[in-house]
């Protein structure tokens, strides 16, 4: 085959080729680049990765030497469930369980025996405490009574002093007391009453004011016509305003009426003050108490009867005296200081309704009861 000659065709294809070969080369050496640094990549990971592992297997193997050991710990302790005493241990369990009660019974012991030393403590710090207040109390009340020894000796010693610069007094005369002799009043003698007060000696003419108030309360009860229905009695809303009204006085008292519990109309007496006969009048023989009043007492018919007050004892003895001379039989009664003569009324006057009968009458031969004992 004949060659043909070149043409402006062929430089133009080897243009073309030229370009193809040069970019193919390019390629070829971006490949190669690309190629080696993957390579170098590699080797330097897997370079890395082979250090890792040395350091894993270090630390594995040193694991697997520490669980190594714990076995060989625990086929020490373990123990073959064929090898194991059950009597053995429920008794090693029992001891167990006894051991444990007596350490917490001795827990609870030490518990209580610091709980009773906490509370005597307590005790104590309150006991020693009172005691300090009572010592501080006892050494105060020592201060007040050296105080009070010194200032007694004190006013003992100016008595003594005024004692010794007064004059001396002529003793007085000694009373003569009859020793008591209780005992009933002769048989048929009326009592004379008196009573002793602010040292001073009254006679009570009762029986007088007695018939006096009877006489004012039945002109009352006329008066109103108190007494047309028995059944009702007396009503002592109607009476009592008239008859507390009422008064009486003799030389020696004023009378006051009244009514008690709205059903016994009563009198009280109430001594006039300076009325009375003094130790001075009883004293003499002619004094005017003693000749109209005392002189005129039959000893065979009248023992007197004193009612005396406490600050007219004096008088009282004084009184007795001249009764001893007189051979007058008497006996006495003490009363409290704010005592007052009161007594009933004659007539039987009674107000409201009549009491029912009695359920039991007393019985007529039943003895009499023994008779006060008025004289001593």
């Amino acid at each position: 085959m004949a060659r043909r000659a070149p043409s402006e065709d062929d430089d133009g294809g080897l243009d073309s080729l030229l370009d193809t070969m040069t970019n193919v080369v390019g390629i070829l050496v971006l490949v190669l680049i690309v190629t080696q640094m993957s390579v170098a990549e590699v080797v330097t990971r897997v370079t890395s990765e082979s250090d890792i592992d040395e350091e894993k297997v270090a630390e594995l193997e040193q694991q697997l030497l520490t669980k190594k050991k714990e076995a060989y710990e625990l086929s020490r302790i373990l123990v073959d469930p064929l090898d194991i005493d059950a009597e053995a241990q429920r008794e090693e369990l029992r001891k167990s369980k006894e051991l444990l009660a007596r350490r917490q019974k001795q827990i609870a012991d030490s518990k209580k025996q610091m709980n009773e030393y906490a509370m005597k403590i307590e005790s104590d710090r309150e006991m020693a405490e009172k005691a300090a207040t009572e010592i501080a109390n006892t050494k105060q009340q020592r201060e007040q009574m050296q105080t009070l020894i010194a200032t007694s000796l004190e006013q003992k010693a100016k008595l003594e002093a005024m004692l010794d610069q007064t004059p001396k007094r002529q003793v007085a005369a000694d009373v003569e007391v009859s020793i008591p002799n209780p005992r009933p009043a002769p048989p048929g003698s009326k009592e004379a009453s008196f009573v002793c007060s602010g040292n001073q000696v009254f006679p009570v003419n009762a029986e007088v004011f007695r018939k006096r108030a009877e006489v004012k309360a039945k002109a009352i009860i006329q008066r109103l016509g108190l007494d047309r229905d028995p059944k009702a009695g007396i009503d002592p809303e109607k009476f009592t305003p008239l008859y507390e009204k009422l008064k009486d006085q003799d030389n020696f008292f004023d009378v006051e009426y009244y009514v008690q519990g709205k059903t016994w109309p009563r009198i009280r007496l109430t001594p006039r003050e300076g009325r009375g006969a003094t130790e001075s009048m009883l004293a003499t023989p002619r004094s005017r108490f003693r000749r109209d009043l005392l002189s005129q007492l039959d000893a065979t018919k009248y023992y007197g009867r004193f009612y005396v007050l406490p600050d007219s004892f004096d008088v009282y003895v004084a009184a007795r005296s001249v009764f001893s001379q007189q051979g007058i039989l008497a006996g006495w009664e003490p009363q409290n200081e704010d005592w007052l003569y009161t007594t009933h009324i004659t007539g039987g006057i009674r107000l409201g309704p009549p009491p029912p009968p009695p359920k039991n009458p007393p019985d007529p031969n039943a003895p009499k009861p023994k008779p006060a004992s008025v004289i001593d």
